[in-house]
């Protein structure tokens, strides 16, 4: 994991370095016009996914089917004392 963090925070900062090599270049205008176009396709996409998402929602082939959660049958031990069953039989002192 560590050495996927290491490649990826290379990556970000070449990127981060191109981007702003290439942003420096323009003027104030064209880069505020740049920063609108980018910003307006991404909050396209953003209400076309959750436009998508809410019309498709419960749409299936299948109909749906509700199943209950059933029972578990898990061992059940006799002692009354849970502290001696998970901790052993050590007295706990208190400070």
């Amino acid at each position: 994991m560590g050495k996927m963090n290491i490649l990826t925070g290379k990556c970000t900062a070449v990127l981060r370095e191109k981007l702003h090599r290439r942003l420096d270049t323009l003027s104030p205008k064209a880069r505020l016009a740049t920063v609108a176009v980018m910003s307006a396709a991404f909050a396209a996409g953003c209400l076309y996914t959750t436009a998508t998402a809410i019309a498709d929602f419960g749409k299936s082939e299948k109909e749906l089917e509700i199943r209950h959660i059933e029972n578990l049958n898990l061992p059940v031990q006799e002692s009354d004392n849970l502290y001696n069953n998970v901790y052993g039989n050590e007295k706990r002192t208190e400070e």
